[in-house]
C-alpha cells in the first residue's frame, strides 16, 4: 500500500527557474493554472507558469476527478443561497466548463466519461431536499432524475484529474511552465508587480494566483480555508459494486468504480469536522477506518492499495474567487472552489482571462 495519490503524477517534467519578466506570471500549477495558461494563450498573450513542485501536486491530482453541476450543496439549498436566476446561471457556467474542458483535451486520455452522477439521500432530511432540487431543476430546464431513494444528474462525468492537468500543460509552448519554483512573497510596485522565489524576483504585468487553499500563506488576507480531504483507493474488483459516481450525507462522502474495477472512497470529513483543517496531507486513522467500513458496505474483495489526502480550499460564499485582488493592483486571483476545482476551474479561469 502507498500513502500517494490513485492517479499517477503527469510524466512530462517541466524544469525551469523564475523568469526575470512576464506578461502575466501564473503561480499555481493544478487545474486552475493550466486552465488559465490554456486561455491566456487562446489570447496571444505571452504568460508563464510556475509552480513548487510539480504539476497536479496539490488537490488537483488528490481529488476523486468527479465533474458535477452546480456547487457543493443542493440545488434547492442553492435557490435559497443565491436566488433562482443566480443558482441557475451557475448551473449552466459548470455544465459550459464540463464540455469546454474535455474539448480542449479532445484526443487524449483523461479517462473521461459521461454516464452521470447520482446524489444518494442519507435520510429524510436529504431526501426533502433533493425531491425539491429535482422540482425546481426540471422547472428550469434541467435533465434530472428523482427515484425516492436518488437524484440523477445524467450530464454528469468523471475524469483521472491529474491527466486533464497534464493534457492542459502539454498544449502550453515550450518553456511557458516552470516546475520546482517556490514563490515566497509579492509586491504591486505599480506599473509593474514583483514576485519573489528562491532568492530570485520577477517583474510581472499582472500575477494571477491559481493556489486555491494556498492562498493565505502568499496573501493572508484572502479568506480561504484549507479543509482536508481523504481518500483510499482498492484494487480491482470483478464486481460492478457501483453504477455512477456517487455523492451522500449532503456531500462529505463520495465513491466511485473505475472502469477497471478499482473502487474509489472519499470524504467523512463531518465526522471530524474540527481536525480536517491546515495544510498536513497525513491520512488519519480516524477518517481512513470510516472510508474502509464503506469499503466493506460496498462489498469489495480486493484490499486498499492507495491512502492519501488533499488540501481543499473554501470561501465564505461557496463560491470562487475570481478578480482583482483589492489593494494589490495587477494582483489576480482564481481559487477557493470548496472541492469542485474540476466542475469550475476550466471557466473560471476563461471569465479571468477575459477581463484582463
Amino acid at each position: 500500500m502507498t500513502s500517494t495519490p490513485y492517479w499517477p503524477r503527469p510524466a512530462e517534467r517541466y524544469a525551469g527557474r523564475l523568469p526575470e519578466r512576464a506578461d502575466v506570471l501564473v503561480i499555481g500549477g493544478g487545474i486552475t493554472g493550466t486552465s488559465l495558461l490554456h486561455h491566456l494563450a487562446a489570447r496571444g498573450m505571452d504568460a508563464v507558469l510556475v509552480e513548487r513542485a510539480h504539476i497536479a501536486s496539490g488537490a488537483s491530482g488528490r481529488n476523486a476527478g468527479f465533474l458535477l453541476a452546480g456547487v457543493a450543496d443542493s440545488y434547492a439549498d442553492a435557490v435559497r443561497t443565491y436566488g433562482r436566476s443566480r443558482a441557475s446561471d451557475i448551473w449552466h457556467m459548470t455544465l459550459e466548463n464540463h464540455a469546454t474542458m474535455t474539448e480542449a483535451v479532445k484526443g487524449e486520455d483523461v479517462g473521461h466519461r459521461r454516464l452521470g452522477s447520482a446524489i444518494l439521500a442519507s435520510g429524510e432530511e436529504e431526501a426533502a431536499r433533493l425531491a425539491e432540487s429535482a422540482q425546481l431543476l426540471g422547472e428550469d430546464g434541467f435533465e434530472v432524475r428523482w427515484d425516492g431513494r436518488r437524484l440523477v444528474n445524467p450530464r454528469d462525468g468523471e475524469v483521472n484529474p491529474a491527466a486533464m492537468v497534464g493534457a492542459l500543460a502539454r498544449l502550453a509552448e515550450p518553456g511557458a511552465i516552470r516546475e520546482g519554483v517556490n514563490v515566497t512573497a509579492i509586491e504591486a510596485r505599480s506599473p509593474e508587480v514583483v514576485v519573489h522565489a528562491d532568492g530570485a524576483e520577477c517583474r510581472a504585468g499582472c500575477v494571477i494566483l491559481a493556489t486555491n487553499a494556498y492562498t493565505p500563506l502568499l496573501l493572508p488576507q484572502v479568506a480561504i480555508k484549507p479543509r482536508r480531504a481523504q481518500m483510499l483507493a482498492s484494487g480491482p474488483d470483478g464486481a460492478r459494486l457501483c453504477d455512477l459516481p456517487t455523492y451522500s450525507h449532503f456531500g462529505y462522502r463520495y465513491w466511485r468504480q473505475m472502469p477497471t474495477g478499482e473502487v474509489l472512497i472519499g470524504g467523512w470529513r463531518d465526522t471530524a469536522y474540527d481536525e480536517e483543517i491546515g495544510y498536513d496531507e497525513t491520512p488519519t486513522d480516524q477518517i481512513q477506518a470510516h472510508l474502509d467500513a464503506q469499503l466493506k458496505r460496498m462489498g469489495a474483495e480486493s484490499g486498499v492499495t492507495h491512502r492519501w489526502a488533499g488540501i481543499m480550499g473554501f470561501t465564505e460564499t461557496g463560491l470562487p474567487l475570481v478578480g482583482p485582488v483589492e489593494g494589490l493592483p495587477g494582483v489576480y486571483l482564481c481559487a477557493g472552489f470548496n472541492g469542485h476545482g474540476m466542475g469550475f476551474a476550466f471557466v473560471s479561469a476563461k471569465r479571468l482571462v477575459e477581463s484582463l
